[in-house]
């Protein structure tokens, strides 16, 4: 059958004008693409532009805030300002000005006022003061009310800057403030450098409309230009509607004020067009083979699709080195919802081998192991996969779990690749491996479960783990994170509170008592204490240790410095190398009639990285008459060497003897060792959990010199009572 010429022409016609009508929609979506892919690249600069000026802005307060506090506590200044002598105050600030604008330069103010807001002295400029500057500014107004600092940005003469205040007192009265700023060209240079943008200030109308009649200054419908590029100027001046898509502007980062009201903005200008011209070639270029491929889809189709499909499918799901299956193919192949067997291996200390022999020879081995897990994987029915650079996993599916068919499986497999030896030619070298593996049996959460059941088979040097609820981290990992969101707010709302436990002599009379710390939580209405063994771990490994470790010195010493018993006081050893918490120490200690009603506890001394400095500390302690006793004596951490070397005054037997010692001989025998040992040095025993009589009376005839347990009294919150 030949087909008519017209019937040729017009389906030639009616196929050109569904291509072209094809070709206008993909042009048109492809360009709606490169907008909506230019307006989310340019927000993502600024979100991270904003975070960094937020970090940068916070930083600078608090480094501001430490200066003024330097300044103020320098000697006679109060003095000075209360007298308002300018040249007194003249020649203690002039000598720290200096200091610290050597230290950071960008500080540009330094001015002292009179408590009525008179200006005294400026050491940016000394030349003025007195009743020259008789002024009040808003930043400052009431710090003698609050009796705090204030920092915020101000708007000066054609410029903002960003200042913190503090009030001066002397002899408890208000006598005026300081007010230390900084050029926030600081910021702006940081800012460029960081995200090659253009950036400028600009501030409310309201404000500075006195600024309008400035020849070369940006006004928009609200806001003023005062400061930064004048390439991002001029196109704020100009108002280049046009060039929009090419250079983008955002004003979303506010300048504030100390009552969090806005003066201005940080404006953000970004130069789109290196990128627009690269999506628009790349967006020429997809067109074009999209085009190309259309008009060839006929013979692609004769030559079968097939092919083609199988060809790009490759290049999206397998691993270009091993030539496996990837990981997007491994997302796919775990959407269905059927049993899988998936075992997840990872190459012990492959960085290593990077390391030594380089990126090559490690490629070398990823081939070698790939090969290796791909034969596997086909004597057993399994696809094989390499989802990162050294992990690989063998996935089936299946309905039921037999244990000893798989452990068989991952013990050969492990076999298998643990006695391979990869000759490396470029070094001339056979290496050997080994592997780490993680077994999980579901049909969701699989990936997850196998790497939780391989961290732990890490963890436990435990050559391959089955995924069970006993290796599950997630409850852990989520308590974690409700632990330390706990501490923080605990320290923030001044929730962490110490207990006190009194410690007897032998007629169970009163003369000390131990801090310990708590967490008093407050939960629809009720009282709820956390404990140590709740939040102390955590602490330490989240970074919070440290403020806990100086509230409960704080408020403990302060209460008992007005008390006549002893105050006993836990610290680790690393405490004692810490400047912040022997800063805090030594400035409580001075609030005793006597140094010698506060004792430290020193606990956990076994792994101690530097036994000898804390020594040279404890001997420094002792010697401003602070009391040193050695903590869980008797546990394994302390031993008698380490009595020798601190000569602590006390020895706290551990309280797992004391608990045992009515009816284990064990315990009586290392008891009364410790007791004879410390008479022998003259160090007082302490005995902790005494729970009842018959302990009380049976130490009492070993020679304990002093006791502690739920005998005597519970730890007790004497801050509150």
């Amino acid at each position: 059958m030949v087909i008519p010429e017209q019937t040729r022409r017009n389906t030639l016609i009616f196929t050109s004008i569904v291509l072209l009508f094809s070709f206008g929609v993909i042009y048109l979506f492809l360009n709606y693409e490169l907008k909506s892919s230019l307006d989310k690249q340019f927000k993502a600069v600024t979100y991270s532009a904003q975070n960094l000026f937020e970090i940068n802005l916070e930083h600078d307060r608090v480094e501001l805030a430490l200066r003024l506090e330097e300044i103020v506590a320098e000697e006679g200044l109060a003095s000075a300002i209360a007298k308002r002598d300018y040249n007194e105050i003249k020649s203690i600030v002039a000598p720290l000005y200096s200091r610290i604008k050597l230290i950071q330069n960008s500080i540009n103010i330094l001015t002292f006022r009179s408590s009525e807001g008179i200006t005294l002295f400026r050491a940016h400029k000394p030349e003025y003061f007195g009743d020259m500057l008789n002024e009040k500014r808003t930043l400052i107004v009431d710090t003698n009310t609050f009796h705090r600092s204030f920092s915020g940005f101000e708007v000066g003469n054609l410029e903002m800057t960003y200042r913190v205040t503090k009030p001066i007192f002397y002899n408890d009265n208000y006598v005026g403030n300081v007010e230390l700023g900084i050029s926030p060209q600081n910021f702006l240079k940081n800012l460029n450098s960081i995200f090659k943008a253009d950036v400028g200030i600009a501030i409310n109308k309201p404000l500075l409309d006195i600024m309008l009649e400035k020849e070369g200054v940006a006004v928009g419908e609200n806001y003023i230009y005062i400061e930064g590029s004048e390439k991002l100027k001029n196109h704020l001046r100009h108002n280049h509607k046009e060039d929009i898509e090419l250079y983008k502007i955002d004003m979303g980062i506010a300048l504030k004020n100390h009552l969090s009201e806005t003066l201005g903005y940080l404006i953000l200008g970004y130069d789109m067009s290196g990128i627009v011209k690269k999506d628009r070639e790349f967006m020429q270029h997809l067109f074009i083979a999209i085009v190309v491929i259309m008009l060839i889809l006929g013979t692609i189709h004769h030559l079968g699709f097939n092919k083609v499909l199988k060809y790009f499918a490759k290049q999206v799901y397998s691993d270009h080195l091993s030539n496996l299956l990837n990981r997007h193919a491994l997302n796919d192949a775990l959407l269905s919802q059927k049993n899988k067997m998936l075992i997840l291996s990872n190459i012990k200390e492959f960085s290593i081998i990077n390391e030594i022999y380089g990126v090559d020879v490690g490629n070398e081995v990823l081939i070698e192991v790939a090969k290796a897990f791909e034969d596997f994987g086909k004597k057993y029915g399994f696809d094989a996969y390499r989802i990162s650079s050294d992990e690989y996993v063998l996935l089936k599916n299946r309905d039921e779990f037999d244990g000893d068919e798989y452990y068989r499986i991952i013990e050969e497999l492990h076999e298998k690749i643990n006695s391979m030896k990869i000759f490396a030619a470029e070094v001339e070298e056979t290496i050997s491996i080994e592997i780490y593996s993680g077994l999980a049996f579901s049909d969701k959460h699989l990936l997850e479960d196998a790497q939780m059941a391989l961290k732990r088979a890490k963890e436990r040097s435990l050559p391959y783990l089955m995924y069970s609820k006993k290796v599950d981290t997630k409850e852990y990992s989520q308590n974690v994170l409700k632990i330390k969101k706990c501490i923080k707010y605990a320290l923030e709302h001044k929730n962490i509170v110490p207990f006190f436990q009194p410690i007897t002599d032998s007629n169970g009379r009163v003369i000390k008592y131990e801090a310990l710390a708590r967490i008093v939580e407050f939960e629809k209405g009720e009282r709820n204490i956390l404990y140590p063994c709740d939040f102390l771990d955590i602490s330490k490994h989240s970074g919070l240790y440290i403020k806990i470790a100086k509230e409960m010195l704080e408020q403990s010493l302060s209460f008992f410095a007005k008390r006549s018993e002893k105050i006993s006081i836990n610290f680790l050893p690393n405490d004692f190398f810490n400047t912040s918490v022997m800063d805090t120490l030594i400035e409580q200690i001075k609030k005793f009639d006597s140094p010698q009603r506060v004792v430290i506890e020193i606990t956990e001394q076994e792994g101690v990285e530097n036994f000898q400095m804390l020594t040279m500390v404890v001997e420094k302690l002792k010697a401003i008459g602070v009391l040193i006793a050695i903590d869980d004596f008797g546990s394994g951490y302390a031993n008698y060497a380490h009595i020798l070397q601190l000569k602590p005054h006390y020895v706290k037997i551990d309280g797992s003897l004391i608990q045992n010692i009515l009816t284990n001989n064990d315990s009586k025998i290392l008891v009364k060792s410790i007791v004879r040992f410390a008479q022998e040095l003259n160090i007082i025993t302490v005995a902790e959990f005494v729970e009842n009589k018959e302990i009380f009376e049976l130490l009492k005839k070993y020679g304990v010199d002093e006791f502690q347990g739920y005998y005597f009294g519970r730890p007790m919150d004497l801050l509150s009572s």
